[in-house]
């Protein structure tokens, strides 16, 4: 009886221990592929809100339409920016205001209603604005434009080989290609990209749920559209 109750017990402990190596090991292969990112500000508010994290796909480093992508900052490599691609090589980026055209085509979008959201560290902490559904690509994601910002536009800028552009989903409070280099624009070189952003379902943003309705009604208004080419 108690070598079978010896042999029991190392057959017990030789799979506990084969659970624990092959959950390390997945671990391990999981960590290789996807890296945790904190989003520090609200530039993607109000789909990724100051403090939420998110996974980052780091074998997938392909930028497409519409596509969240991690990169090196062009003008500060140590830093790490999450942003999204609007524009590809040879297209022709305008943005007014509201309105973001490629290469001449205007990123189809369906206004939800107005809502508001608190960014503690932010130097005016309370913000109130639009919010909109905007269609690119494989994407469906909301974007927010602020009253209390001045209505942005940019010159117009052609994206150069082996670059992309990128624009923060909240239009009015993100540091994107628009401004850098000195205002002249920027793109974001490929050799810079850590990995993609898995995206979730589109949802609301916290507080806004009296804009359901609206929501909704939007979302059933996809266009057949949704690609510049």
């Amino acid at each position: 009886m108690a070598k079978n109750k010896t042999i029991v017990l190392i057959a017990v402990g030789s799979l506990v221990a084969a659970t624990v190596c092959a959950a390390l090991v997945a671990l391990a292969l999981r960590l290789a592929v996807f890296e945790p990112f904190r989003i520090p500000s609200g530039s993607m508010y109000p789909g990724l809100p100051p403090g939420s994290h998110v996974w980052v796909h780091k074998l997938d480093k392909e930028p497409a339409y519409g596509a969240i992508m991690v990169f090196r900052y062009p003008e500060n490599p140590e830093q790490d920016f999450l942003k999204r691609v609007v524009g590809l090589p040879g297209d022709v980026i305008e943005t007014h205001g509201a309105v973001v055209t490629i290469n001449g085509w205007e990123i189809p979008h369906c206004e939800v209603g107005k809502t508001s959201y608190v960014e503690a560290d932010s130097m005016t902490p309370t913000h109130s604005g639009m919010l909109d559904v905007e269609w690119l690509g494989d994407e469906t994601y909301l974007v927010f434009h602020d009253d209390h910002s001045l209505a942005m536009s940019s010159p117009t800028f052609t994206v150069k080989s082996g670059e992309y552009y990128v624009l923060g989903d909240n239009r009015d409070n993100s540091h994107d290609s628009r401004m850098w280099f000195g205002g002249l624009g920027g793109g974001v070189p490929e050799e810079n990209t850590l990995g993609r952003v898995r995206s979730g379902k589109i949802e609301l943003p916290r507080g806004a749920e009296s804009l359901r309705s609206a929501f909704d009604a939007c979302l059933a208004k996809k266009p057949a559209k949704t690609t510049p080419r």
